[in-house]
C-alpha cells in the first residue's frame, strides 16, 4: 500500500511538473508570437493598405482532432496592391508550442519573390527559425540584386547557428540565403532583428519594382506553379501537417486557394 501511495505522489508530481512546463512554454511563445505578428503589422501596414481576402469558412480556423485540439490554426489572409496574397497563421500545437507563420505571394506582373517564414516556439526556450525566398524564374534585376544583398548580408550572421534539415529540391527554388536554422530563447533578439531586417528589404523591394513584360510576368508565374506542385507532391514539413488534418484533397485546396491563391 505504501508503495502505490508512493507511486502515486511521483505521478502527481510529475504531472504538475509538466502542467507548470506547458503553461510556461506556452506562454513564452505567445509572448514571442506576439512580438513578430506585431512587428509584421507595423512594417507591412506602413507601405501597404491592406484589404481582407475572403477564404472558405472551414480554413478559417482549424482544429485537429476534434475536442482535443491539439493542432490550433487560425488563418487570416490579406491582399494589397503588388502583394497578392499574405496569408497568416496563429498556430497552438500540442497545447505547448506556439508557431508565427506569414506567406506574401507576390502579383506575377512583377519580378518578386515568395517571402515565408515560419517560426517555431518550443518547450525549453528551443526555436525554429525559418525564412525562405523561393524564387523560381531566377530573372536577375537591379532592384532584387541590392535588396537580396540586404538579405544575405542578415543572413551570414546566423552562419554559425546549428542547421535544419532541408529537403534537396528545395534548392531548385529558394535562393541560398534563405534561412533554416536552430536556436534558443538566448538569441530571440538577433533573431528579431533578422526577421524585421528580411522583411523590411522585401518590402522595400516590392515597393520598387517595376512590371514585367507579359513573357516575363508568365515566367514568374509559372515558376510558383512549378513550386507548389513540387512541394504537393514531394512534401514539406508544414504541408505534410495540413495533409494530416484535411486529407489530401483538402491540402491540396488549401495549399493552392489560401497560401498561395492560384485558384478561387
Amino acid at each position: 500500500m505504501k508503495i502505490i501511495k508512493a507511486l502515486l505522489v511521483v505521478i502527481i508530481v510529475l504531472v504538475v511538473i509538466i502542467a507548470g512546463i506547458m503553461i510556461f512554454s506556452l506562454q513564452e511563445g505567445e509572448k514571442m508570437y506576439n512580438r513578430y505578428a506585431t512587428l509584421s503589422k507595423e512594417l507591412i501596414e506602413k507601405s501597404y493598405a491592406l484589404k481582407d481576402f475572403p477564404i472558405k469558412q472551414e480554413y478559417r480556423h482549424i482544429t485537429y482532432p476534434k475536442g482535443l485540439g491539439l493542432f490550433d490554426f487560425k488563418v487570416i489572409c490579406k491582399q494589397s496592391d503588388r502583394l497578392a496574397r499574405l496569408s497568416s497563421i496563429d498556430a497552438t500545437m500540442f497545447k505547448c508550442m506556439k508557431m508565427f507563420t506569414l506567406m506574401i505571394r507576390p502579383d506575377f506582373s512583377y519580378n518578386l519573390p515568395v517571402f515565408s517564414v515560419d517560426f517555431i516556439f518550443m518547450p525549453f526556450g528551443k526555436r525554429v527559425f525559418v525564412i525562405e525566398i523561393i524564387d523560381p524564374a531566377r530573372i536577375d534585376d537591379e532592384n532584387k540584386a541590392v535588396h537580396y544583398k540586404t538579405m544575405k548580408a542578415a543572413a551570414e550572421k546566423l552562419a554559425g547557428f546549428e542547421q535544419a534539415g532541408v529537403r534537396d529540391w528545395y534548392k531548385d527554388f529558394i535562393t541560398d540565403f534563405s534561412l533554416h536554422v536552430k536556436s534558443d530563447r538566448s538569441q530571440d533578439e538577433l533573431l528579431l532583428e533578422t526577421y524585421r531586417t528580411f522583411l523590411n528589404a522585401y518590402l522595400e523591394m516590392a515597393k520598387n519594382a517595376r512590371p514585367l513584360p507579359q513573357e516575363k510576368a508568365t515566367a514568374v508565374a509559372d515558376g510558383v506553379e512549378a513550386y507548389v506542385t513540387t512541394l504537393l507532391s514531394k512534401g514539406g514539413p508544414a504541408v505534410e501537417v495540413f495533409k494530416k488534418i484535411l486529407g489530401p484533397e483538402g491540402q491540396k485546396d488549401y495549399v493552392r486557394t489560401v497560401m498561395f491563391g492560384l485558384d478561387k
